[in-house]
């Protein structure tokens, strides 16, 4: 029924677009406008700590057991904020490594914003396809940097070396670099890096640019405004 009676299909990511092409729709059904950040009510605060923060579902897709080595390999200190199947894993691994790892449980609202606001950045580390990730808007909106998996729709929302950087998805020892070349660097680049990721977000995934798109595709359709 989908295919009959759907003109247009809106899609937060171009690498969605592109797997719906690959699974043989045509690419005119699909318009791609990218999810929102209320900028207004998600404000930055502070000099970026020295942790690294996850936050999200802790499952096996979500490659934590890359991040928990990465920490080790690199001396860095990690924060994992949320709950799941994986955490008895995760946290047996990290004794094993001795990783400074700290589980923080499920925090979201405020709790969650303070979290990443004493994030030196937010890590994604995936390992199974994401499509556009709030998380990422959000530590951008904190004027926090994001390092993540060079998977699914993470690389399209990560300007790599201006907002964050890209890694192989399920390398630690790449994920470990990163991190390290992170900690060398001043607080002061890693805040323009937060900066840049709080500029992009106010020129391209506010509420008014989502909802003016929206009423594009409404226009294109012939909808009545």
């Amino acid at each position: 029924c989908y295919s009959k009676d759907v003109d247009r299909f809106v899609v937060p990511s171009l690498f969605f677009v592109e797997k719906f092409v690959e699974w043989g729709w045509p690419r005119e059904r699909f318009i791609h406008i990218p999810n929102f950040v209320d900028v207004d009510h998600v404000t930055p605060d502070g000099d970026p700590g020295t942790a690294f923060v996850f936050a999200g579902r802790l499952g096996p897709e979500k490659g934590l057991a890359t991040f928990v080595r990465a920490v080790a390999l690199s001396g860095a200190k990690g924060r994992i904020v949320g709950a799941g199947p994986e955490e008895r894993n995760l946290r047996r691994l990290v004794a094993e490594l001795g990783a400074d790892v700290e589980f923080l449980g499920y925090r979201n609202g405020e709790a969650l914003f303070d979290t990443i606001r004493q994030a030196r950045a937010l890590v994604l580390p995936s390992e199974w396809y994401e499509n556009a990730p709030m998380s990422i808007l959000e530590a951008y909106a904190l004027e926090r940097p994001v390092i993540g998996a060079d998977i699914g729709g993470i690389p399209e929302l990560i300007r790599d070396g201006e907002t964050g950087c890209v890694f192989p998805s399920g390398d630690a020892e790449a994920l470990a670099e990163r991190m390290r070349s992170y900690m060398a660097i001043s607080d002061a680049d890693i805040l323009s890096m937060g900066k840049a990721g709080r500029n992009w977000v106010n020129e391209n995934f506010t509420a008014g640019h989502y909802r003016e798109r929206l009423l594009a595709l409404y226009r294109q359709m012939g909808a009545i405004i």
